[in-house]
């Protein structure tokens, strides 16, 4: 927690000023989790000082919100033609994003406890950069480094927001952001040129070859990438109690039929949901899971039987 204070007082987040009247103030907490890698190991503990957005004022402390994120569409484009022009993708982490976004609005925020230098009941924060969790914060981080990619030469796709490509001597560099995290691939030189650039604007983390992306397993050779999401099933057998489960050949049991339960007693459908929702995401990687996954997806419209 001390590092992550450390680095808001180095961006200069905000600035200390005497508690103004008759102004909402914004909550914070300290938030902290265990990161782990695919094996499930520890890789290490991270802490996060977050504001309270729920505190937050709509029409006082933000207006606009909204932050668009990239498809899986555009990043299994991205692979599909790494291996085909035999190029590698590599990933970036950036450290502390939403901090380099500039907010507009007049955001007052409460210290966390512990760390206050001035007497909390007589001096608050004026935020002059976003906070995780603030409303406007995903906003103002993506208008950030959108402005730092024009303004490098990228040219933005129609088709995503979030995906961007430019020519350097005839040689084609790509690159997906997704919230704090960037894929890019090209030719090892342009890659490496594209990372020092970066470097030099923000404050990365060089996590070399794509690996392990939004639960999405990597591996990479010559002309080759292989996608899988086993970790991310292993999780949903575990959430839904099914680890000892019997495997199936086929997604799907045979001479199946819906009846119509229309009539049948009600039953809390948000768990169905949930298992269902978390299926439609490994389909990312098992397309052969579509056609039962849909059928499942039925039963939600309209309630049914399963045998």
């Amino acid at each position: 927690m001390v590092e992550e204070y450390e680095s808001i007082v180095r961006n200069n987040v905000w600035d200390v000023v005497q508690r103004p009247e008759e102004k909402s103030m914004v909550s914070s907490r300290g938030l902290y989790k265990v990161k782990q890698p695919i094996d499930g190991s520890v890789e290490k503990h991270k802490a996060r000082f977050v504001a309270l957005g729920f505190s937050q004022i709509e029409g006082i402390d933000y207006d606009e919100t909204f932050s668009p994120v990239s498809t899986y569409s555009s990043i299994k484009s991205m692979l599909a033609l790494s291996a085909q022009m035999g190029w590698k993708i590599h990933q970036m982490d950036v450290k502390s994003a939403f901090l380099s976004g500039k907010i507009e609005e007049e955001v007052y925020i409460e210290k966390l406890e512990g760390f206050e230098t001035f007497d909390h009941k007589s001096h608050v924060c004026r935020l002059k950069r976003a906070l995780y969790r603030l409303k406007q914060a995903p906003r103002a981080w993506y208008t950030r480094i959108d402005s730092y990619f024009i303004g490098l030469g990228f040219t933005k796709s129609e088709a995503d927001a979030n995906l961007y490509h430019i020519m350097v001597e005839g040689k084609p560099l790509i690159t997906v952001l997704y919230v704090d995290d960037l894929i890019l691939t090209s030719d090892d030189q342009l890659i490496k040129s594209c990372k020092e650039d970066l470097a030099r604007e923000f404050k990365m983390k060089d996590m070399g070859l794509m690996h392990y992306f939004l639960g999405m397993e990597v591996w990479q050779k010559d002309g080759e990438v292989f996608v899988s999401q086993g970790k991310y099933a292993n999780e949903i057998l575990r959430r839904f109690h099914m680890e000892k489960c019997k495997p199936m050949q086929t997604p799907l049991v045979g001479n199946w039929r819906k009846e119509d339960a229309t009539s049948g007693e009600v039953v809390v459908a948000i768990v169905y949901q949930q298992l269902v929702g978390s299926l439609m995401y490994l389909v990312n990687t098992r397309p052969d899971l579509c056609f039962a996954v849909n059928q499942l997806s039925q039963a939600m419209v309209q309630p049914t039987k399963l045998y």
